[in-house]
């Protein structure tokens, strides 16, 4: 005798990891990591707006829209306060609610410790971490009034290890992740959670996999044997941001094809 669907038809995987009806703000949203995120969100049903600084991501809306998806687009500082406020407040008005705000945008600047200028230090900590901070605040603000929401920063293997030249990145990345325990902390009972996705060495028109040496080595170094691609960040994306996730928080998702496990 067979056991009745009903008993586990709400573990169903296409009702856990559904974004049907939510909304999902991302930063960030015209770079390489951001296709990936925005395309899971978009395959969850999720109703997307992609903000950037770079005018490209209305193209890349446009892209998604054409694609089926529900998707808007937004272009704003994310290290100015009143900037996120109002792209926050825009998004609400939009679309009558805010589920999910990733923190995705970010920069590095490769420079040795001893050289590093204060500006370039500050420019990092800015658009890495203090961003992080400011969308959290703005969409905390009104997911605990809504009584639910997820809150997701993109971190870095860099928040475990480093790297020469990094100083200011290590910083920022290493911060991210003690945020979002202290966030998850001060959330806490409001049915907001808040978690870190930390992807490791992955191809972007942005990332050093163009060059032959250093590619060989993080492939050599990596289990996996290969780079991830934005598309390896999806499932745990749609993890920390479904109700598959739900009792997930303040936590950091390392999504490196074993990068940080071995040594040799």
């Amino acid at each position: 005798m067979g056991t009745p669907a009903h008993l586990f038809n709400d573990q169903a995987p296409q009702r856990l990891f559904s974004l049907e009806g939510r909304v999902v703000l991302l930063t960030g949203a015209a770079g390489g990591i951001a296709l990936g995120l925005a395309k899971a969100f978009a395959a969850a049903g999720a109703r997307l707006v992609l903000a950037d600084r770079n005018e490209a991501v209305h193209e890349r809306a446009a892209q998604f829209r054409d694609a089926g998806a529900d998707a808007h687009s937004l272009t704003f500082d994310v290290t100015d306060e009143a900037a996120v406020a109002a792209a926050v407040r825009d998004t609400v008005q939009r679309c009558g609610r805010l589920d999910v705000a990733v923190a995705n945008a970010g920069v590095i600047v490769r420079q040795h410790v001893l050289e590093l200028s204060l500006e370039d230090w500050k420019r990092v900590i800015d658009t890495d971490l203090t961003a992080s901070f400011l969308l959290a605040q703005q969409a905390a603000r009104h997911m605990v009034e809504q009584g639910s929401g997820r809150i997701i920063n993109v971190g870095s293997i860099m928040n475990h290890v480093a790297r020469p030249l990094l100083t200011a990145y290590v910083a920022a990345k290493g911060a991210v992740s003690a945020f979002t325990r202290a966030l998850a902390a001060d959330l806490g009972g409001t049915g907001v959670t808040a978690n870190a996705l930390a992807p490791g060495y992955t191809e972007t028109p942005f990332s050093q996999a163009g060059q032959k040496e250093f590619h060989d080595f993080v492939a050599g170094w990596t289990p996996a044997r290969r780079w991830g691609k934005p598309e390896d960040l999806c499932g745990a994306a749609l993890l920390l941001a479904s109700d598959a996730g739900a009792y997930i928080n303040g936590h950091t998702l390392y999504v490196d094809g074993g990068f940080l496990a071995v040594t040799r």
